[in-house]
């Protein structure tokens, strides 16, 4: 689909019930003209209509989750993990931790609220960090242990009964002032018998103050020992919202008007939790975010193309399903009630009907890639992926690379000492200087995190080599965009480049700046000798083998791009990619080490290879051993690779192989990768120890130098 280049910027800040819808929306009908940004503090939204059923063992953590990257990828949406401390609507601007901030000329936010404090316990919301809470009290908590749930409304009933299906010998007690306050007469009765059946003792008619040193703290003067406290009660609006300078209200929610626009400030759209619905006030609900999404996302293309706004209306009556964690629920609409198992199949359909919306097999067809035109035979074997990788997952491979090199008129040069081969070049007559360059196209969305990784992949050639860098030159190319969005993207790229190269004292000293296809960064770094220069040709046989961090990148990249459901993976990569070997470097040389190289675009093994062909030596290398990032071996047993995987998986033939591990994950493409380097036995344990201590829990030893052997075991 031919679209123009985008000229405005929407972002939309959490991954909230109505946000989904929208991101849905835009995979099905692309907006012309807008470049949309997604940011979220975390990559799977929860549905928190199917919570208490995951509590009880209905559900799985997938059933119950959406992975927002490929929702992202079909919407053509950028997906940026951040946590949003500020925001000023007049500049227009959204300021994200630890990156500069985000423009925009439209704002929606539906990123939910947090909890009100109460000293200790464990707030529900968010529901992302009330789950790995929950799973460890679960686990932790002997038979007979006391958990009392704070909040006596649908969802701290719902919640409390979960909590005794899924640990039915622990106490369960529910303190609130009423018990489903709004709701009928005739619910409350069936609510306080199902209670009673199951053992969940009530206490009503007091409010929880604090919990303190195994009590909870009630209003009239009585406390309760409890070995866990989960607080199902009032929420707030985050503090960067109260402080943004929007009209809100007395709680910090931002005033919206009907068609979900800030009373002070059209750019800016809100809804769910966060939002406070002027004439319109209801409870906050994860019902009110499901039913303003359609709305929202009405809207937001409205006001993007010039075009009249619709009204949302919030129901005042609607059914209300409260499961039982028994394979029943009580069901409620216009003060009438009914409870039993066809309830509880009535809200099981209603949800698994609204997540099914968002699965990508399920997906209307517009959303679908085509399938491939059949070409013949031999033809097929030349056919390049048509999805292409972005980082060291593009590079060209090895053989094809040897063979152009060895067919250019290089010659010897005095003042070159080392030259191609190593990872980075010595120039000067004393080798003096050292010089090694790099580029990638974007692989991450967030351009400044793509420019962070950048930079440490380039100077992790220095590091390769126990150099010290000292200057870098850029080259960026930028799509066409308008100019304030080219602007923005040539801006977060490089403050990425340069808060990387600020932290290791390296000036960026120039460059050149380009329209392009995508975003491009390549930097020149140069680097000066340190007191031990490591290379690829000086491992010795009876040396151990350090890997400094795991691989599995390119897999995880491969899959991110392809829009399968990594996200929590590429999470995981995207902070190792973002990371210096400087220290793990200064450990190596330390222990000892005299022979290292980055791992990077040839694989672990390919790296290898090079380094025991200049060598001169083998090696023995333990499989399962090495350090892989979670996801990555299963994508490339599912046959989701890079595109450099093929030509990488050639190495293996060079190894006589005792495993019977797939050992496909060796040879993925690396972007950013660690080190590896051979160190004296004697010092091995040492430098082991040395790296964990430093903060890099996956370094590991793979392995020994041999005289000739190259095995695999």
């Amino acid at each position: 689909m031919n679209l123009p280049p985008p000229v405005r910027d929407l972002v939309l800040i959490g991954g909230g019930h109505a946000h989904v819808q929208v991101l849905r929306d835009l995979a099905l009908r692309p907006l012309p003209g807008v470049r949309t940004t997604l940011v979220t503090r975390e990559v799977e939204s929860p549905y928190s209509g199917m919570l208490p059923g995951h509590i009880a063992g209905f559900y799985s953590h997938a059933d119950m989750h959406i992975d927002l990257l490929p929702l992202c990828r079909a919407a053509n949406v950028r997906l940026i993990i951040g946590e949003v401390t500020g925001l000023d609507p007049d500049v227009k601007e959204v300021n994200v931790e630890s990156r500069p901030p985000l423009r925009f000329d439209w704002l929606a936010i539906n990123a939910g609220a947090v909890p009100q404090t109460r000293s200790e316990g464990v707030p529900v919301k968010p529901i992302g960090q009330f789950l790995p809470q929950w799973d460890r009290a679960k686990a932790a908590l002997a038979p007979g242990a006391h958990i009392i749930v704070v909040g006596a409304g649908a969802g701290g009933v719902e919640l409390a009964f979960a909590m005794h299906a899924a640990r039915p010998d622990l106490e369960i007690s529910l303190v609130g002032r009423a018990v489903l306050p709004g709701f009928s007469a005739s619910t409350n009765k069936r609510l306080i018998s199902a209670a009673s059946e199951r053992g969940v003792r009530l206490v009503i008619g007091a409010e929880a103050l604090r919990f303190t040193n195994g009590q909870l703290h009630l209003d009239d003067g009585r406390t309760l020992a409890a070995d866990e406290v989960f607080w199902v009660t009032d929420v707030c609006a985050p503090a960067w919202m109260r402080a943004s300078g929007l009209a809100t209200d007395p709680g910090g929610f931002i005033r919206v008007q009907h068609t979900l626009q800030s009373i002070s400030n059209p750019a800016v759209f809100a809804a769910g939790d966060v939002a406070c619905l002027e004439g319109q006030e209801r409870p906050k609900s994860g019902l009110f975010a499901v039913r303003a999404g359609p709305v929202l996302s009405h809207n937001l293309r409205a006001v993007t193309m010039g075009q009249p706004l619709k009204s949302f209306r919030a129901q005042q009556s609607f059914l209300r399903l409260i499961g039982t964690a028994d394979g029943s629920a009580i069901a409620e609409k216009w003060g009438l009630s009914v409870s039993g198992q066809l309830m509880w199949i009535w809200k099981d359909q209603i949800d698994r009907r609204f997540m099914s919306m968002f699965r990508m097999a399920q997906m209307p067809s517009a959303m679908q890639v085509p399938a491939p035109v059949a070409l013949p035979q031999s033809m097929q074997a030349d056919v390049p992926e048509t999805m292409r990788c972005g980082g060291c997952g593009a590079k060209l491979g090895a053989d094809l690379l040897g063979r152009v090199l060895r067919n250019l008129p290089i010659r010897p040069h005095g003042n070159v000492l080392r030259g191609i081969g190593d990872d980075a070049a010595e120039v000067n007559a004393d080798g003096s200087v050292l010089i090694t360059t790099d580029g990638l196209r974007t692989m991450v969305d967030d351009p400044y995190r793509f420019g962070r990784i950048v930079t440490h992949h380039n100077l992790n050639d220095l590091f390769a080599m126990g150099a010290t860098p000292t200057s870098a030159v850029a080259l960026v190319t930028v799509p066409l965009m308008s100019e304030a969005l080219m602007e923005a993207e040539l801006t977060a790229v490089l403050r990425g480049a340069v808060d990387v190269l600020e932290d290791h004292d390296v000036p960026l000293v120039g460059g050149h700046s380009a329209e392009g296809a995508e975003l491009f960064l390549g930097l020149t770094v140069t680097g000066r000798r340190g007191a031990v220069t490591l290379t690829k040709g000086g491992l010795a046989a009876g040396q151990k083998l350090v890997l400094t961090r795991g691989v599995g990148t390119g897999a995880i990249l491969a899959a991110a791009m392809r829009g399968l459901p990594v996200a929590a993976a590429l999470e995981t990569a995207i902070r190792s990619m973002d990371s210096s070997n400087q220290g793990c470097a200064e450990i190596l040389v330390a222990h000892g080490a005299r022979a290292a190289t980055d791992v990077t675009g040839f694989g672990l093994l390919g790296h290898l290879a090079e380094m025991l062909r200049a060598s001169g030596t083998g090696a023995v290398v333990d499989a399962q051993v090495i350090p892989v990032m979670p996801g990555a071996a299963d994508l490339i047993r599912q046959g989701v690779q890079s595109s450099l995987q093929k030509n990488n998986e050639q190495v293996l033939r060079d190894f006589s192989i005792d495993s019977d591990i797939d050992l496909r994950v060796l040879c993925d493409p690396q972007t950013s990768g660690g080190l590896l380097a051979g160190v004296p036995a004697a010092a091995a344990e040492a430098c082991l120890d040395a790296l964990h201590a430093a903060g890099h829990p996956q370094a590991a030893i793979i392995g020994e130098v041999t005289e000739t052997e190259w095995r695999i075991r």
